[in-house]
């Protein structure tokens, strides 16, 4: 299946929309936004750091300051962990800081530190998905499938229209065999957004699992449509291992 770490990027993605809405701190952040992208660093570094004051959850703040200091570097995820721990320092109080530190760390392979970091973020934010996701995520790496199902499950009771994490969720199921429970979630995912590519691509490997080429070979084949780089990954997916000699499987990924 699709690397779950990889989704997390979508947090990131969702988290971005609405930046504009009509309020004083989204005209501040598109103010300092502005700044940015005229190369006045620190200018736009006095507005959000107003906003990292006044808004600690506001994780938008936190993002455009890293898009704004954070270096270009073979160094530069352990530079911008040092400057959110300063940061931090600073407003010790702003979540949207704690997230995007434990965020890299996760993008970076430091799973340990970034799993206890987000599940410090769900006893702080208790009513926030998206830390329950990120959580979930990294007990995923670790293979402590049955804990990363029970925090998509506590992530999708907070916001059920998250269609990839549904699919996460099935991912993690059918790491513990649960092929039944694994299609349920991964439907629900398909049913929120039928162009999805991920989550079709990801029922195809369920249903591999579960010994019903017939359906996988359909789902991959809608899934390649939509995204043809998905042959690729399908070549060196060991969740499809049992197709890769399969003549129609050679075909389909040519």
């Amino acid at each position: 299946m699709k690397n779950q770490v990889v989704l997390i990027v979508t947090i990131l993605v969702l988290i971005g929309q609405n930046v504009l809405a009509q309020n004083t701190p989204a005209s501040e952040l598109e103010k300092a936004r502005q700044l940015v992208m005229q190369g006045q660093k620190q200018d736009a570094n006095v507005i959000l750091g107003k906003l990292m004051a006044s808004e600690p959850d506001n994780k938008q703040a936190v993002q455009f300051w890293l898009m704004a200091n954070m270096k270009r570097s073979p160094t530069g995820e352990m530079d911008a962990i040092v400057q959110l721990d300063s940061l931090q320092n600073l407003y010790p109080k702003n979540t949207g800081i704690m997230f995007f530190k434990y965020f890299i760390q996760a993008e970076y392979g430091k799973t340990e530190e970034a799993l206890a970091g987000f599940t410090k973020l769900t006893e702080i934010q208790p009513d926030t998905a998206v830390n329950y996701i990120g959580k979930g995520q990294m007990l995923a790496v670790l293979n402590r499938y049955e804990e990363a199902a029970a925090a998509f499950e506590k992530a999708l009771t907070l916001d059920p229209k998250r269609f990839d994490v549904w699919g996460m969720e099935a991912a993690t199921l059918a790491k513990l065999k649960k092929y039944v429970e694994a299609l349920a979630a991964i439907n629900k995912g398909i049913d929120l957004n039928p162009a999805y590519a991920g989550n079709i691509y990801n029922r195809a490997c369920i249903y591999c699992l579960k010994g019903d080429k017939i359906h996988a070979m359909e789902d991959l084949s809608t899934a390649f449509a939509k995204m043809p780089q998905l042959k690729q990954h399908a070549r060196q997916d060991d969740d499809l291992k049992s197709l890769w000699e399969d003549a129609d499987f050679i075909k389909l990924t040519e």
